[in-house]
């Protein structure tokens, strides 16, 4: 089975951009307790009017959970697409497509011997918390039979403290979405 995975960032930068001259896109992926870890590096020059050059280069963090009911074990990971546009003529909007090819469900049979599958219940998205610069990504968690707070919290690899600053969890029931942060700087 083949996903792609779309991964969206804004990139402020101090100057005006008149155009992009010219980018590279450079990745490094690592698979991490059923997760895909890696780092974007976006270079490049652009023209900060019409004859000043400058050159920039950024890191970007990527991190993508993969729910447990898949098999990640030979998967290939590439870059499906990549493409930017300029807004606001100060910010660069980066697109990527991440493709994950050989990705297997991973199918389970109950005391009934009635197959059981499931959808991939993770959602990554990026926000911005202005105030203090951080960058949060989280994870969009739907509770499935036998799941517990303990084992979520071992899945996702946090604290019951980061679930509880985004959830009110007063017990869980199938079909119920937490929200689980990563944070980074």
């Amino acid at each position: 089975m083949k996903k792609i995975y779309s991964y969206k960032k804004e990139i402020i930068f101090k100057t005006n951009i008149y155009d992009i001259i010219s980018i590279a896109l450079d990745k490094k992926f690592s698979i991490e307790n059923n997760s895909i870890k890696g780092i974007f590096d976006i270079s490049g020059e652009y023209l900060v009017n019409d004859k000043e050059r400058e050159e920039f280069s950024y890191q970007l963090p990527y991190i993508n959970y993969i729910d447990d009911i898949y098999d990640i074990n030979n998967i290939n990971i590439d870059i499906d697409d990549f493409y930017y546009e300029i807004k606001d003529s100060n910010i660069l909007v980066i697109n990527i497509d991440i493709k994950v090819d050989n990705i297997e469900e991973i199918r389970c049979i109950d005391s009934e011997d009635e197959l059981i599958t499931s959808k991939d219940t993770n959602i990554k998205e990026e926000i911005d918390i202005k105030d203090n610069n951080k960058f949060v990504t989280y994870n969009v968690c739907i509770v499935r039979e036998n799941d517990t707070i303990e084992s979520i919290i071992e899945r996702y690899n946090t604290t019951l403290e980061n679930i509880k600053k985004y959830n009110i969890i007063n017990e869980l029931n199938i079909g119920d979405k937490i929200i689980i942060p990563y944070e980074r700087n």
